[in-house]
């Protein structure tokens, strides 16, 4: 397929370091050394700041609750008080999600794998130590620890009494990622034995949240990248837990999602309907690929599979690929601006399931 080969073409320069990446999520995403170098070191200087941290607590005056506000929301110019906000898709509400705990959950999510990286190539305990501090505060201090569910994520503020909306599950992806870190930090010096059991009963009640509250039932049945990145954190959790035969479930699963989410040209016409559609076909995709990259843990080949009469996670990659140099040659939608090569970690990644 020409438009693929050209797509492994344009990686060429990330796929060394995509080849020697360890089968962990916290891999995923291409570095150089240099590059690395410099996230661990602003990794170890910032300060760590928890749910407690937030402006004004969750509607139960529960400070340990997660909370975030729905982005794309704002306040009804029609009515008084503004309430119920209404939808402006692919416009940001900065104030709702600075008012919440996404940017500071996002952080945790980020640091922790960065500091893992740093004692699984170099063996360095100040990196070690130092997510086992993010851990602890994140999940285990009684004073600052996060309730291990997203009832109050993603609030549209007048509906449904101020609780949390489905699409807030999409929130706590980033704890697949701190679930592998913990993997990799195993036999380091970043937490004890009854620590590191701690942390796994937590996991444990927050993995039961995404198997059983509404909210996140309906994130799983979610058609578009919202049900896609529900895979990858449910998948993610369950390998980190040694259910296997669950991660193993969800990735079988995904097949009827690429069958649904990709056409035979390798367009996706749920994103493709977004105001930011390239930015959110990257988005589905990105899921796609992680599903997949989970997938090789298990048994299950999604790379390689191919939909009868539909597409496949290879033309989705090819037709993304020609707009990564120049983003603005895109025909659709796209409001926010994307910058050339933001496409990079998944061709990285694309070339990286075609080595033998």
């Amino acid at each position: 397929m020409k438009l693929l080969r050209y797509a492994l073409a344009l990686a060429a320069p990330l796929l060394a370091v995509a080849q020697t990446a360890k089968p962990f999520l916290v891999d995923a995403e291409p570095r150089t050394a240099a590059q690395l170098d410099a996230e661990i070191k602003k990794a170890l200087a910032t300060p760590i700041r928890t749910v407690v941290d937030k402006p004004k607590p969750s509607p139960t005056g529960d400070a340990h609750d997660y909370v975030s506000y729905a982005r794309y929301y704002w306040p009804d110019p029609s009515k008084p008080d503004g309430l119920p906000y209404v939808q402006r898709d692919g416009h940001h509400n900065r104030e709702q999600v600075d008012a919440g705990d996404r940017g500071r959950l996002g952080k945790f999510c980020d640091i922790v794998p960065v500091l893992a990286l740093g004692w699984a190539k170099d063996r360095r305990e100040d990196c070690a130590r130092r997510a086992g501090e993010w851990i602890r505060a994140w999940l285990l201090a009684p004073e600052t620890r996060m309730k291990p569910a997203l009832d109050y994520a993603q609030v549209r503020l007048g509906r449904d009494h101020n609780r949390g909306s489905s699409s807030g599950v999409l929130d706590g992806r980033g704890l697949a990622w701190v679930a592998d870190a913990l993997a990799v930090l195993h036999g380091s010096p970043a937490l004890t034995a009854v620590e590191e059991r701690a942390v796994r009963a937590w996991f444990e009640e927050y993995y039961r949240w995404l198997e059983t509250a509404p909210t996140a039932k309906k994130e799983h049945a979610a058609t578009n990248n919202h049900g896609t990145w529900f895979l990858v954190q449910a998948a993610g959790i369950a390998l980190y837990l040694g259910r296997e035969d669950d991660a193993r479930r969800f990735c079988e699963e995904d097949k009827a999602r690429i069958a649904a989410q990709i056409k035979p040209d390798g367009s996706q016409p749920d994103e493709l309907r977004r105001q930011d559609a390239l930015g959110y076909s990257r988005f589905n995709l990105d899921a796609q690929l992680l599903v997949a990259r989970i997938g090789q843990r298990v048994g299950v080949d999604l790379w390689n599979y191919e939909a009868p009469g539909s597409g496949s996670l290879k033309k989705a990659v090819a037709y993304l690929a020609p707009y990564n140099a120049d983003p603005t040659k895109w025909p659709g939608r796209q409001l926010e601006k994307l910058p050339p090569g933001f496409l990079d970690a998944i061709l990285a990644q694309a070339a990286a399931f075609e080595k033998p």
